[in-house]
């Protein structure tokens, strides 16, 4: 039998590597066009506006690098490539962008580099050697946007609308879902003086949870009709239901109805404390001044709202003590009532009386925090009021559900977003690092180190706290610090 022409193994792998090159183009909404004659390219990509299919006359060149074997000192993380000098020189001479894929294509895996980025200077270039990072650089549906923004001419005014999405956004409203059934209103015996109401709870050793003194008159959740709330009140109690104001649209009862459900969660929260000055409430110190801990998550070793930050002047003391702290306001939207949360911080020198330096240490956290750290305080929150939901724990007056999310219709994939320009890109991180200097500056000339300031920003339940040193109480008080007060 006279020999036969063949088909080599190698002509097969490479047949495979560009049907896999095409596949993946249309998996990124684009085409592939393979081309007949080869002298150093093996197609071309059309590139394809999202959501419109609208060609838009923008073109990358393509070579081909299939293999079953191993490329050079290929491990699971990278591999080199050795190009040829007449293909480099090839690929370098043209005015359309050329990107090289490599591929194993049994395994389904592909990788890809754009030639001029890989050969930016002479130096490089005489090499001859292309690197290819395998987690960084797959030649995947997530290079879609990468590609776009390299064949887009940098002159060229071209608006690529972004590809229609939904997005799902996490608001920092927490859904209230249940509440009292009813509203007790009585003539106040104090008549607005909070402090004479208190005492005489605590003489009789007594303590109401959820009531207020507004306009002589006493507000409350609980039965005024019965210790402790009748020791509040004088005369008859009217009972109203809870709707009748929850629904009202009179401004007056509609704040007064805010400022019950106020009152009441912050008196629900033993762990929690009022803060008259700052408008929060915060976690309250320890017995012992240890970490206080709160986890987001079952298992979660937890975030620390209160733990102790060491001196720097004075090693083996304790600088200042913060307390994760909380603004929170009542809003009715579309009939529901929702608790806006609003993350702060408090910072005390010995776990009760404010820190003389408070007011540095609040602002120099608030320009250094970012919106990964609101948002975990925010979470951290909404799971804390929320409490485990299990048989064990009793009901608070006030329940709540979930955080409110909304959905969109139109979103923005980050994946199409190029990088910023130069220019405005080393202008802002200049900017973010004097800032941080300036913040660093101001909070060191009192002793308080900024890198310790910002673990409280870390947005994982995972965040070390700083152990309190075994001389962590301190002596006598500055008399001029600020006290807490406390409601």
């Amino acid at each position: 039998m006279a020999d036969r022409k063949t088909v080599t193994r190698q002509t097969l792998i490479g047949e495979k590597g560009i049907e896999l090159i095409s596949r993946r183009c249309l998996q990124m909404g684009y085409l592939f066009h393979p081309r007949r004659v080869d002298h150093g390219i093996d197609g071309h990509i059309d590139l394809v506006e999202a959501g419109t299919g609208a060609v838009l006359n923008l073109t990358l060149l393509v070579q081909s690098k299939a293999q079953d074997r191993p490329f050079q000192g290929e491990t699971a993380d990278a591999f080199r490539y050795l190009c040829d000098q007449r293909d480099l020189d090839m690929w370098l001479s043209g005015n359309a962008p050329v990107i090289l894929v490599f591929s194993h294509p049994e395994q389904e895996e592909a990788w890809w580099v754009e030639v001029k980025a890989a050969f930016p200077d002479a130096a490089a270039r005489a090499k001859r050697t292309i690197l290819i990072d395998k987690k960084t650089q797959r030649f995947d549906q997530d290079a879609a946007a990468t590609l776009m923004a390299l064949a887009l001419p940098k002159d060229a005014g071209l608006y690529l609308r972004p590809p229609s999405i939904t997005e799902t956004l996490t608001t920092n409203l927490l859904l209230v879902a249940e509440m009292p059934a009813s509203v007790f209103v009585a003539t106040s015996r104090f008549g607005g003086n909070y402090r004479a109401a208190g005492e005489a709870l605590s003489e009789r050793g007594m303590r109401a949870s959820g009531w207020m003194l507004r306009d002589g008159m006493v507000y409350s959740f609980d039965s005024l009709r019965e210790e402790p709330g009748s020791i509040l009140c004088e005369g008859d109690v009217e009972e109203h239901a809870t709707a009748e104001w929850a629904e009202s649209d009179d401004r007056d009862t509609r704040y007064r109805f805010q400022d019950l459900l106020t009152r009441t969660v912050q008196s629900s929260y033993p762990e929690l404390r009022w803060h008259n000055e700052r408008r929060h409430v915060h976690f309250r110190a320890t017995t012992d001044l240890s970490p206080r801990k709160v986890t987001r998550r079952p298992g979660g070793r937890g975030r620390t709202v209160f733990g102790a930050h060491p001196d720097k002047r004075e090693p083996g003391k304790v600088g200042y003590y913060h307390h994760a702290a909380l603004q929170m306001r009542f809003r009715r939207l579309d009939g529901a009532w929702f608790c806006e949360l609003e993350p702060d911080y408090c910072f005390t020198s010995d776990g009760m009386t404010e820190h003389r330096n408070a007011d540095k240490l609040l602002a120099g956290i608030k320009r250094l925090e970012r919106h990964a750290a609101v948002s975990g305080w925010t979470s951290m929150w909404a799971a804390y009021l929320r409490g485990p939901g299990d048989l064990f724990t009793a009901a608070k007056p006030v329940e709540f559900a979930g955080l409110l999310t909304v959905q969109v219709e139109r979103g923005i994939d980050d994946k199409r977003w190029g990088p910023a320009p130069a220019a405005d890109g080393d202008e802002l991180q200049e900017r973010a690092l004097r800032e941080k200097d300036a913040v660093t500056a101001e909070l060191a000339s009192v002793g308080i180190d900024t890198e310790d300031l910002m673990l409280l920003l870390d947005d994982s339940d995972e965040d070390p706290s700083v152990e309190p040193h075994a001389d962590h109480r301190l002596g006598a008080l500055d008399p001029g610090r600020k006290a807490c007060h406390e409601r």
